[in-house]
């Protein structure tokens, strides 16, 4: 017999990290999401071609659909019937070493708005700041290699925090072969304890995601406009430790599989798509749905983001 979804079943689901770039939520296994499943072509493609310092700004807007739901077998069932929106907002610096002409670095601030509702729960409010930044390498002007981290601070407001320390590093890889573009980012994210006045202490599992876009450039890569992709996202988390009663809570480890379409739309006159970054914008928009998982609501929903670069 399917059991019914609780108001606090639907609370946990809708209000741990689901915030910040698709996390998996820190209390249980249940909230849908792939960290930095917002990602597109291009996204970790970096020039070390610049003088001095600049700056951008992205706005990301999800919507995700939480009517159905994968079971501990990885079984189709009811989902928790909410619908689940969530805004991030990045600031990024971004600056050079002269000793250092192919390496180049950033520092960033992300801000999370959230908001979930549902028939019979609503939750919304700013979440867990993800604050951190980047190196990256260029060995060839079209290719980028590099490392990042992350920090995300449990400050955000009580419904929507995530009361949890947690550490995100990644590795990531672009690069052009003639009008396709290859997109990859290989992390995870380590959790510290869950701390909420009168709970359970918890040890949330930590997590491993994969995340790969593949684009064609219609016009000529040095020159782009519009670039159609598809998307392969994965993530897996192991499960959360009680540690006021000493036991595992059960059916709280999780993973996800998602396959997505989208396209980016590039406005960059007269610069390679590789150099000069300043004074550009980029506009993506794309489409996720879960192919398999286990104790997690599907993906099933449209992602935006924009950028602007100064």
């Amino acid at each position: 017999m399917q059991k019914r979804h609780t108001r606090k079943t639907i609370r946990r689901r809708s209000t741990c990290a689901l915030a910040l770039l698709g996390a998996v939520c820190s209390m249980t296994a249940h909230a849908s999401g792939i960290p930095f499943a917002t990602d597109r072509p291009q996204t970790w493609q970096f020039s070390s071609d610049f003088e001095g310092t600049y700056d951008s700004f992205g706005q990301n807007l999800e919507w995700n659909h939480d009517n159905r739901a994968f079971d501990s077998h990885g079984n189709q069932v009811a989902g928790p019937g909410t619908n689940t929106f969530v805004g991030l907002s990045t600031f990024i610096h971004y600056w050079k070493v002269p000793s250092l002409p192919h390496v180049g670095f950033n520092a960033s601030i992300t801000l999370p708005e959230i908001r979930t509702q549902g028939s019979q729960f609503s939750a919304s409010g700013i979440g867990d700041p993800l604050l951190g930044g980047l190196v990256w390498y260029n060995p060839a002007p079209a290719t980028t290699l590099g490392f990042q981290a992350y920090v995300q601070v449990p400050i955000g407001q009580n419904e929507v925090s995530t009361n949890t320390w947690s550490f995100w590093p990644s590795v990531f890889y672009d690069d052009w072969y003639g009008h396709v573009n290859v997109d990859l980012l290989l992390g995870g994210i380590l959790r510290g304890r869950t701390l909420r006045s009168g709970q359970d202490d918890l040890s949330p599992g930590n997590t491993f995601h994969l995340n790969l876009r593949v684009g064609y450039s219609i016009s000529p890569p040095d020159n782009p406009f519009a670039i159609p992709f598809v998307g392969f996202d994965y993530q897996t988390s192991g499960g959360t430790f009680n540690q006021t009663v000493s036991i595992p809570v059960s059916n709280s480890a999780s993973r996800e599989t998602t396959l997505g379409l989208g396209v980016l739309f590039q406005f960059k006159p007269n610069s390679l798509p590789f150099l000069h970054q300043k004074m550009y914008d980029q506009l993506s928009i794309q489409y996720q749905h879960s192919i398999s998982g286990r104790n997690t609501t599907l993906t099933n929903g449209i992602l935006v983001q924009a950028w602007h670069y100064w």
